[in-house]
């Protein structure tokens, strides 16, 4: 059977192997083989539980999200009025649910960018099993998953992505919806423009990369002090 992503792997074990010549300490390769594979498979198991549980917590967030926001939707603003007889407090009160659905929808964007970053790095993850199963004793990750390919075999974090994409558009039609019944259809052009710059922003900021650029300029700075060093005995 042809696999697709031979030249994919072949990359990836000159990368894992850049310090080592080819054909050479056997012995340690394999050995350095097995472990990696043990811990790529450690790893992606640690990662997919994790997942889960971040899961759990979002999903939690959202039904306590939607009972607030029930609750809040059924206030009732003519005894307010009627009690204090202040504009503001009518005004607050109708904001609470607009707010609350706020906060969902941003929170449906953050669960959306995570089930992504969750997709992509299992994926990243199978592959690297891929591969350095290919150079050890046998395939059985690569056996189970075409065995169980089919029709019916969807992938988990594909699921979740789908599933968090559902609740960002309940959100924000819950949200768009709320702003209309308040500010009529001024205020519901303005919040879609404030729900699409949101997720504009969300996700260029968060694709930053957090490392430090900084980094980088330091064999530079080392090879000038070398070239100093160098200088030196001629000046002398």
């Amino acid at each position: 059977m042809k696999v697709v992503t031979e030249q994919a792997d072949a990359e990836f074990m000159q990368a894992f192997f850049e310090n080592e010549a080819e054909g050479e300490y056997d012995e340690r390769r394999t050995a350095k083989i097995q472990q990696a594979l043990t811990t790529a498979v450690g790893q992606k198991n640690r990662e997919s539980t994790l997942f889960w549980q971040h899961a759990i917590t979002f999903l939690a967030l959202f039904v306590f999200l939607y009972a607030a926001l029930g609750a809040s939707l059924t206030l009732d603003l003519s005894a307010g009025n009627a009690s204090h007889g202040h504009k503001s407090i009518e005004y607050a009160l109708e904001a609470i649910p607009v707010l609350i659905a706020f906060s969902g929808y941003f929170i449906a964007i953050l669960y959306l960018f995570h089930c992504k970053t969750s997709a992509r790095r299992t994926e990243s993850w199978d592959r690297a099993i891929h591969a350095l199963e290919s150079q050890s004793s046998g395939s059985l990750f690569t056996a189970v998953n075409t065995r169980s390919s089919g029709a019916s075999d969807y992938s988990g974090p594909a699921i979740a992505t789908a599933l968090a994409l559902f609740i960002g558009l309940t959100w924000l039609v819950i949200y768009n919806y709320l702003t209309f019944t308040t500010s009529g259809v001024m205020g519901s052009v303005i919040s879609l423009f404030i729900s699409t710059m949101t997720y504009v922003i969300l996700d260029i900021q968060l694709l930053k990369p957090t490392h430090n650029h900084a980094a980088p300029e330091e064999p530079e700075k080392a090879e000038d002090k070398t070239e100093e060093t160098k200088k030196t005995p001629e000046q002398d």
